[in-house]
C-alpha cells in the first residue's frame, strides 16, 4: 500500500468510443469514467451518447453497441455538465489518452486546468520489452483482467488498475535514478513529470538518501560495477562423426521426444525428407537448395540436424532469417520446444542459442555514462535519457528493441550506441569486466551452438570482413527467397545531402563565435595536454588554432558544393522523372543522362566537393595523428587516458566516414562500375535527393564473399522453384551446383482448396478492369459473408476498391478493412483473425507473412499478377543484360510472390478455403502458365 497521497488525491480515468478516430469528422457515442485514488476505484460513471450520423459497421463489430441502442441515448449537451463536474479538479488518467480528450474537447469541454496521465507513455518507460503497448497487452502483463475490452466503463476501469499498478512499479526505483528521471522529465515537458516528483518524495520517506552526490552520480552503474564471468567459447571436439540418420527418425517419429513436447504433433514424411538432405549437406560439406512447402515444418527440419551436427563438432551453426517475425519464432518457440524435446533424450546433448544483432542496436556503457552525467536543455535528449535511466536496472541485453523510442529518440540512439570505429574496447573498463552489452552479446555467441541472425547482419559481417560474428563454417538461410534484394541493398550504398551535412557538422561547425565539432574538442584537448615542443618535431608545426581555421575552411566550402549540386540533382529528377509519376521520381544515371550537356555542371561541382573533403581529410587525419601520438599517451592519466581514447575513436570515425563518402561520390559521379545501377530518388514528401548504387548482379558476389568460405551452406524457402525448376533462384544467387530438394507441403490441396480463375474479366491494361474487380469482390467476399484477404500490388488501386465496395459490403454485415487506413499490419491481422466477417485489403508485406489459421481466412482473391514496376532501376538495369528480360527475369520474379501470396490460404490440413485470381493473363499469356503449373494441385 501506498503512502498518503502527495500529489492528488484523486483521479479520474477516462475512455470513450466514438464513431471514428477524427475528432473533425466524428462523434462521441459512449463514454466512461472511473474515479479513484491511490488506495483503489471509487465512484464511476458510464453514458451512451446519440450521434447526429450514421453507426459504422466497423464501429458495431469492434465495441458491440449498435444503433438501437444509440437512438435511445442522450445527446452529448445533456450528459455535458455532470462530465465536467466529475472531471473538475480531477487528474486525469488515460491510454493514449489525447485521442479521447480531443473528441471531447472537440465536444466543447476544457482540460487546461487538468494534469494528465498516459498510462501507454507511463507504460513504455516502466515495462521494457513488451510485444504491445495498447491497453490489453499492459494489463496483461500487469495481470489486470477485463472482459469487455473497447467498451468505455470497462476500459476506463482499466486504465485506472493500470495506473495504479505502474505507480507501484514506480516505487521500486532507487531515490537517486528517480531524482535524475524527474529532472529529464521537466526538461523534456512531460506531462508525466510529477508523478516522477511523487515517487521521489515516497521513496524520501522510505528510506534515508545517503550522499546524495555521489549516490546521484553513481547508483546506476551499481549494476555494472561487479566484474561478470567471462563464458568459455565453444570448443571443437575434434569429431567427424557424420549425423546417423536414425538419431533423425527417432526425433521425428509419431511416438519420438518431439511428439512429447509438441501437443498435435503428426509425423510429417516430408519433414524427415527434408532434414535428412540438411543431414547429408552438413555430412558432407555441400551446398544446398531446399523448397519447403506450406505445412512441411521446415524449421525442425533443419534446426534438428543443426543442433545434432554441432553438439557433435563443437561447431556453432548460424541461421539467417529475413523477418523479425521467424527470427522471434525460432529463438522464443522452435529452438525451446527442439532443446525440451531433445533434453528427454539421453543419448542427445544439451544446446546453447542466442539472438545476435547488428552492433549498433546495443547500448554502449561508455557512451551512456559520459552523455548522461552531462547537463541536457534540449528535450528530445532528456526523454531518451530517462527512458534509458529506467530500462538500464532491468535490461540484460542493452538492446534498443526493448525500448519504445520514436523517430527522433531513434537519431539520438546512435550516439549512444556501439558504432564501430568509435568503439576502444581495448580500454574499456565495461569491455574487461564483461558488462559491455555488445561483447557480452558476443561471447554468448562465441559459446553457442545456434547462432540465429537477420540477413541484413550475415551480410553486413560479409562486407564488414567477419568482424561480427563468431566463427562458423555452417550456414542455414531461410527465407532464402528475399536474398537477392538483401544483398543488393548490403552490396550497394546511398548517400543524401543531409548525411554529407550531418558529418561536416560533426567535424567542424562554427556556432556563434565559437568553434565546435569533433575538431573543436581536439584542439582543447591538446592545448591542455601538449608540449609545444611536440609540434616543432612534426613535419608542418601548425599550432592546433591554425589547423581547425583550414579545417572549417574547407567544411564551409564543401557545404556550400554540397548545395550546389544537390540543386544540380533535384533539376535532373525534375527533367527526366517527370514520366516516372509526378514528383515521387527515381531517375537512372545512365551513359544517356551523363551525355547531357548539364551533367558537366555536376562533375565540375562535384570535383569541387572532392578536393575540400580532401583538404578536410588530411586536417582530420592530422589531428587524429597528433592525439594518437605514443607522446599523448605516456603523459596522460586514467582519466585523461580516457578522453584520449573517446577522442581518437570519434576522429577515427569521422576520418572513416569522409573517406567513405568521398569515395561513393567518385563512384557515382567520377568513375562509375559498368557492373552496378546507379539512380536518383527524389522523396515525394520532403523532396530530399538520394544517390543510390546497387550491384548489377549479386550471384558472383555471394559465392566469393560468402559460400567459398564455409563448408556448408543450406538456403530454404517455401518459394524457390519456377516451373518446378530451382534453376532460377540458383543462378540469380550464385548456387547453380548446389544440390536441390523440393519437398511438397503435406496438405492435400485437393480436398483443401477450390482454385477459380475468374475468365471473363477484362486485362490490367484494359477498359472497365478496375470495375469489374470492385464488383467481383463484393460477389465474392458477399457469398463467404468476408472472411477474406484481397491482395493488390498498388496502393492506388487497394484504394480505389476500398471506397467502392466498402459501403455496400457494410450493409450487408461485412466488416472492410485496408491497410494504410485502418490500422498497421499486424493490428489489421489481429482483426480478421478474432472479428467475425471481415475483409481485408493489402498490398506488399501481406503477400507474404500473414498466418491465420481456422476459417476466419476462407477466401485469397489475388486481383493481379505481382510484376515489378518496369521503371524500377535496379530491375530495368538487370532487364536490360538478358535476352528475354520478360520471361526470363520478370515471370520468375513475379512466380515467386505469387506463389508466396497463394501460400497464405492454407496454414493447417484442416484449412479449407478458395483462392480467386482475377487476372486473366494466367489464362490468355503464354506465359500465364507459370503462374498456374507453380501451384499444388487444387480443385477447380
Amino acid at each position: 500500500m501506498r503512502s498518503p497521497p502527495l500529489l492528488h488525491t484523486s483521479f479520474v480515468a477516462v475512455d470513450i468510443e466514438a464513431t471514428g478516430m477524427d475528432p473533425g469528422r466524428h462523434e462521441i457515442i459512449e463514454i466512461g469514467l472511473q474515479i479513484f485514488d491511490r488506495t483503489g476505484l471509487a465512484e464511476r460513471f458510464s453514458t451512451l451518447v446519440r450521434p447526429k450520423g450514421r453507426l459504422s459497421l466497423d464501429i458495431t463489430a469492434l465495441t458491440g453497441i449498435d444503433e438501437r441502442e444509440l437512438a435511445a441515448a442522450s445527446a452529448f449537451s445533456e450528459v455535458a455538465p455532470q462530465i465536467r463536474r466529475l472531471l473538475a479538479g480531477r487528474a486525469i488518467v488515460g491510454h493514449s489518452v489525447d485521442l479521447d480528450l480531443a473528441m471531447l474537447t472537440a465536444a466543447g469541454l476544457d482540460f487546461s486546468s487538468n494534469d494528465i496521465f498516459d498510462t501507454y507513455h507511463l507504460a513504455t518507460l516502466l515495462l521494457s520489452d513488451l510485444p504491445a503497448y495498447n491497453l490489453s497487452a499492459v494489463a496483461s502483463a500487469l495481470g489486470v483482467t477485463s472482459i469487455d475490452a473497447h467498451r468505455a466503463l470497462a476500459d476506463a476501469e482499466r486504465s485506472a488498475t493500470v495506473f495504479l499498478r505502474l505507480l507501484e512499479h514506480l516505487d521500486t526505483y532507487e531515490t537517486s535514478t528517480l531524482e535524475e528521471v524527474a529532472t529529464y522529465a521537466r526538461t523534456a515537458g512531460w506531462r508525466l513529470a510529477p508523478l516522477f516528483t511523487d515517487a521521489l518524495r515516497f521513496a524520501s520517506t522510505r528510506s534515508e538518501r545517503v550522499d546524495a552526490t555521489r549516490e546521484r552520480r553513481f547508483v546506476s552503474e551499481f549494476g555494472f560495477l561487479t566484474d561478470r564471468e567471462r563464458p568459455e567459447p565453444l570448443r571443437p571436439t575434434g569429431s567427424r562423426s557424420a549425423i546417423p540418420s536414425d538419431a533423425i527418425q527417432r526425433a521425428l517419429r509419431q511416438d519420438g521426444p518431439i511428439a512429447s513436447v509438441l501437443s498435435g504433433y503428426e509425423h510429417r514424411p516430408q519433414q524427415e525428407q527434408m532434414a535428412h538432405a540438411v543431414a547429408e549437406a552438413f555430412n558432407h560439406s555441400g551446398q544446398l537448395l531446399v523448397e519447403a512447402g506450406t505445412g512441411t515444418g521446415k524449421s525442425v527440419a533443419y534446426l534438428l540436424p543443426a543442433v545434432l551436427h554441432a553438439t557433435e563438432t563443437g561447431e556453432s551453426v548460424v541461421i539467417s532469417t529475413n523477418t523479425l517475425a521467424l527470427q522471434d519464432q525460432l529463438y522464443r518457440k522452435d529452438i525451446p520446444d527442439l532443446r525440451a524435446a531433445l533434453r528427454s533424450t539421453e543419448q542427445m546433448a544439451e544446446f546453447d542459442a542466442v539472438v545476435l544483432k547488428g552492433r549498433t542496436n546495443y547500448l554502449c556503457l561508455r557512451r551512456w555514462f559520459a552523455e548522461h552525467r552531462q547537463p541536457t536543455f534540449d528535450p528530445v535528449d532528456a526523454g531518451l535519457r530517462a527512458k534509458i535511466l529506467l530500462w538500464l536496472g532491468q535490461t540484460e541485453t542493452g538492446d534498443r528493441a526493448e525500448l519504445r523510442l520514436d523517430a527522433e529518440e531513434g537519431q539520438r540512439w546512435r550516439a549512444l550506441s556501439e558504432e564501430e570505429e568509435g568503439c576502444v574496447a581495448a580500454h574499456c573498463v565495461y569491455q574487461q569486466r564483461n558488462q559491455c552489452f555488445l561483447y557480452r552479446a558476443r561471447r554468448a555467441a562465441d559459446q553457442a551452438h545456434l547462432v540465429v541472425v537477420n540477413h541484413s547482419l550475415l551480410l553486413s559481417d560479409v562486407t564488414a570482413g567477419s568482424r561480427v560474428l563468431p566463427a562458423y563454417n555452417r550456414l542455414i538461410i531461410d527465407e532464402a527467397h528475399h536474398l537477392e534484394e538483401q544483398a543488393t541493398t548490403h552490396f550497394g550504398f546511398n548517400v543524401d545531402q543531409r548525411s554529407i551535412e550531418d558529418l561536416l557538422d560533426r567535424i567542424t561547425k562554427l556556432d556563434g563565435a565559437l568553434f565546435s565539432g569533433a575538431i573543436a574538442v581536439a584542439v582543447a584537448y591538446l592545448r591542455a595536454h601538449l608540449d609545444p615542443d611536440d609540434l616543432r618535431t612534426r613535419e608542418r608545426g601548425e599550432p592546433p588554432e591554425q589547423r581547425e581555421k583550414l579545417a572549417f575552411g574547407a567544411a564551409a566550402n564543401a557545404r556550400s558544393a554540397t548545395l550546389e549540386l544537390f540543386a544540380l540533382f533535384t533539376e535532373f529528377t525534375v527533367r527526366y522523372g517527370a514520366a516516372e509519376g509526378g514528383f515521387d521520381r527515381t531517375v537512372r544515371v545512365t551513359d544517356g543522362v551523363r551525355h547531357d550537356g548539364a551533367w558537366l555542371h555536376v562533375e565540375l561541382t562535384w570535383e569541387r566537393l572532392d578536393a575540400n573533403l580532401r583538404e578536410l581529410y588530411e586536417q582530420l587525419r592530422w589531428f587524429l595523428d597528433t592525439v594518437d601520438r605514443p607522446a599523448m599517451a605516456a603523459r596522460a592519466d586514467e582519466l585523461v587516458e580516457d578522453q584520449r581514447d573517446a577522442l581518437i575513436g570519434q576522429l577515427t570515425t569521422l576520418a572513416r566516414d569522409l573517406a567513405k563518402i568521398a569515395v561513393e561520390l567518385l563512384q557515382i559521379i567520377g568513375s562509375p562500375d559498368r557492373n552496378a545501377v546507379y539512380w536518383l530518388e527524389r522523396h515525394s514528401l520532403t523532396g530530399h535527393i538520394t544517390l543510390h548504387a546497387a550491384p548489377l548482379a549479386v550471384d558472383e558476389l555471394l559465392r566469393d564473399k560468402l559460400y567459398d568460405t564455409l563448408d556448408t551452406v543450406i538456403l530454404t524457402s517455401a518459394t524457390i522453384t519456377t516451373d518446378g525448376s530451382f534453376d532460377y533462384v540458383a543462378e540469380r544467387l550464385g548456387l547453380s551446383d548446389a544440390d536441390r530438394v523440393a519437398v511438397p507441403s503435406p496438405f492435400d490441396y485437393q480436398r483443401s482448396t477450390l482454385l477459380y480463375i475468374a475468365d471473363d474479366m477484362p486485362e490490367p491494361n484494359q477498359p472497365g478492369y478496375q470495375r469489374r474487380v470492385q464488383d467481383a469482390l463484393m460477389g465474392v467476399c458477399g457469398a463467404s459473408r468476408g472472411r477474406a484477404l484481397v491482395l493488390f500490388t498498388s496502393h492506388a488501386a487497394l484504394q480505389a476498391t476500398y471506397k467502392a465496395i466498402k459501403r455496400p459490403l457494410e450493409d450487408e454485415g461485412i466488416l472492410v478493412l485496408a491497410q494504410r487506413t485502418d490500422g498497421n499490419p499486424r493490428q489489421l491481422i489481429e482483426r480478421l483473425r478474432h472479428t467475425p466477417n471481415v475483409v481485408l485489403l493489402g498490398t506488399a508485406s501481406f503477400w507474404e507473412g500473414v498466418d491465420v489459421v481456422g476459417p476466419a481466412l476462407s477466401v485469397l482473391v489475388i486481383t493481379k499478377l505481382p510484376f515489378s514496376v518496369p521503371s524500377d532501376p535496379v530491375f530495368a538495369a538487370r532487364s536490360e543484360m538478358l535476352d528475354e528480360p520478360f520471361l526470363d527475369y520478370a515471370v520468375p520474379q513475379a512466380v515467386l510472390k505469387f506463389k508466396q501470396g497463394f501460400g497464405r490460404l492454407i496454414r493447417s490440413s484442416h484449412d479449407r478455403g478458395v483462392c480467386v485470381i482475377l487476372d486473366r493473363r494466367v489464362l490468355s499469356k503464354r506465359y500465364g502458365a507459370s503462374f498456374v503449373q507453380s501451384l499444388p494441385e487444387c480443385a477447380e
